[in-house]
C-alpha cells in the first residue's frame, strides 16, 4: 500500500506524468520483442525435386517416363534430380552421367535449365510473400517465412500452413511440403525427412524431434573437420552427438572451435532471422568451364582472367573491396568458399589475392565446373602515389596503362602472363 501511495502521488505531479507514461511504453515494447523472439513461428517451404516437377510442368510428356535432370552432358556430369520411374532403373541422384547411361537406355536425360528454375522460383516466392511480410528465398524451390504473430489473421499455423500448400498447389500444380518450428534450422530438417505434407514440431520437442536422425542433417557436419571426427567415433545419428555434448570439456577438445555451433544445432537452437533478400552493391565474375577438369594451369589462367576483370572494374570505379567471396563448385555438386578482402586494386595485387583464395579453396582432387567470385562492401580510395613504396607505384602505373588499352580496345586484347 506504501509503494501505491507512493506512485499515486508522483503521478499527481504534471511534470512526471509524460515521463511515466514513455516508461510504461518502453517496457511494454521491450516485452512484446522477447515474448515474439521465445516464441517464433517459423515456415519451412520445400518442393520436392523442383528441377524435375519445373520440366513436367513445361511438357506434360514427361509425367508417365523416367526422367532425370543432369548438371551437363560432359560423362563427368552428374544426376541433380530424378523421377520415381528412374529411380526403378537403378539410377541415383549424384551418379555420373556416364554411368547413368550404361544402366539405363530409356530414361531421358535433360540439361539443367537455370533459366526456367529462376524464373519459377521467383514466381513462387512473389506467390507465398502475400502471406508474411518476411520471406526469405534460399536454394530453388525453398523459401522461409516468419508467420510470427499472424494467428490472428489465420487463427493457427496449421492453417496457415494449409492455406499456403492449397495456394501453391493451385497456381503452379507443384508438390509441396511445409514444416513449422521456432527456429529455420529445424522448420528445414522436417521438409527433408517427415513425408507429411505440413508438419508441426512444438516449442521444447526440437532436441528429441532431432534425436533419431543422422547427424550428417547437422549444418556444421558438413566441416570436413567434424565430419571426419563424426565417422571416427560413429556419431551416426543426433541422439550420439547430443550424450557427446553433455561432457562440455571432451566435446570442446574433440570438436575445438566447431564446438559451440554443432551444439546449438544438435539441440535444435538456431537464434537466424528470416531476411528478406536486399539488394546490394557487388561485383560478380563467374565462369562455367566447357569441360571439367582439375588442370591447375588451366584453372589459375581462369582465375587470373576473373581477377584481371574485377580489377578493372574496381578500378573505373576508384573503389577497393572488404569483402571478396570465391567459390568453387565440383563436378560431383560440392562446393568450397574461402573470403578474403582487397586492399588495393591494381593488376598484381588483385590476381595475386585471388589466386590465394582459389588455393586456399580448392582443397579436393576432384574435377571442378563452376568458379565464382564475389565483390563487395566497396570503399572509396584516393589513387595518390607513394615515394617511399616504388614497387606499388609501379603496379598502379602498369594497371592504369592496362586500362586505358583496353578501354579502347577491349578487355580480352590484352592479357596478365603466368
Amino acid at each position: 500500500m506504501i509503494l501505491y501511495g507512493y506512485a499515486f502521488s508522483l503521478i499527481r505531479h504534471k511534470n512526471i506524468l509524460p515521463y511515466l507514461c514513455f516508461n510504461v511504453i518502453y517496457l511494454r515494447v521491450i516485452y512484446e520483442y522477447f515474448i515474439i523472439m521465445n516464441f517464433r513461428s517459423v515456415f519451412h517451404i520445400r518442393l520436392q525435386n523442383f528441377e524435375l516437377q519445373a520440366e513436367r510442368m513445361l511438357d506434360a510428356a514427361l509425367k508417365s517416363r523416367a526422367v532425370a535432370v543432369i548438371s551437363s552432358h560432359h560423362a563427368n556430369g552428374t544426376i541433380v534430380a530424378l523421377s520415381p520411374e528412374a529411380r526403378q532403373e537403378g539410377l541415383i541422384q549424384g551418379m555420373k552421367v556416364s554411368l547413368a547411361r550404361k544402366m539405363s537406355h530409356s530414361t531421358r536425360l535433360l540439361p539443367y535449365n537455370r533459366s526456367l528454375y529462376a524464373r519459377m522460383h521467383n514466381y513462387l516466392y512473389q506467390t507465398v510473400a502475400q502471406f508474411s511480410p518476411l520471406v526469405e528465398p534460399a536454394v530453388f524451390g525453398q523459401f522461409y517465412m516468419d508467420m510470427t504473430g499472424m494467428n490472428g489473421i489465420y487463427k493457427n499455423d496449421l492453417r496457415a500452413g494449409d492455406i499456403i500448400s492449397k495456394r501453391i498447389d493451385e497456381l503452379v500444380h507443384l508438390e509441396n511440403h511445409i514444416g513449422i518450428s521456432s527456429n529455420k534450422l529445424v522448420s528445414r530438417i522436417s521438409t527433408s525427412v517427415v513425408p507429411e505434407r505440413i508438419y508441426i514440431i512444438d516449442r521444447g520437442e526440437e532436441s528429441h524431434f532431432l534425436a533419431p536422425l543422422h547427424s550428417r542433417l547437422l549444418p556444421t557436419s558438413a566441416e570436413p573437420p567434424v565430419e571426419k571426427m563424426l565417422r571416427f567415433l560413429f556419431l551416426r545419428q543426433v541422439q550420439d552427438v547430443q550424450s557427446v555434448m553433455e561432457r562440455e570439456t571432451a566435446a570442446e577438445a574433440i570438436f575445438s572451435r566447431y564446438y559451440k555451433p554443432l551444439a546449438m544445432e544438435a539441440q535444435g537452437r538456431d537464434t537466424s532471422a528470416v531476411q528478406p533478400p536486399r539488394k546490394r552493391d557487388h561485383i560478380i565474375e563467374q565462369v562455367v568451364l566447357p569441360e571439367d577438369t582439375n588442370d591447375e594451369e588451366k584453372l589459375c589462367a581462369i582465375v587470373r582472367q576473373m581477377a584481371g576483370q574485377v580489377g578493372f572494374k574496381l578500378r573505373r570505379r576508384s573503389q577497393i573491396a572488404r569483402q571478396v567471396n570465391l567459390e568453387i563448385h565440383y563436378t560431383d555438386g560440392y562446393s568450397s568458399r574461402r573470403t578474403g578482402s582487397l586492399k588495393i586494386n591494381d593488376e598484381t595485387s588483385v590476381i595475386q589475392d585471388c589466386l590465394n583464395l582459389f588455393f586456399r579453396a580448392n582443397i579436393r582432387r576432384n574435377r571442378i565446373r563452376t568458379i565464382i567470385v564475389d565483390v563487395s562492401k566497396f570503399q572509396t580510395v584516393a589513387c595518390q602515389l607513394d615515394l617511399f613504396r616504388p614497387i606499388e607505384t609501379q603496379n598502379r602505373t602498369l594497371a592504369e596503362a592496362l586500362d586505358c588499352i583496353r578501354k579502347k580496345h577491349g578487355f580480352t586484347v590484352i592479357k596478365t602472363a603466368a
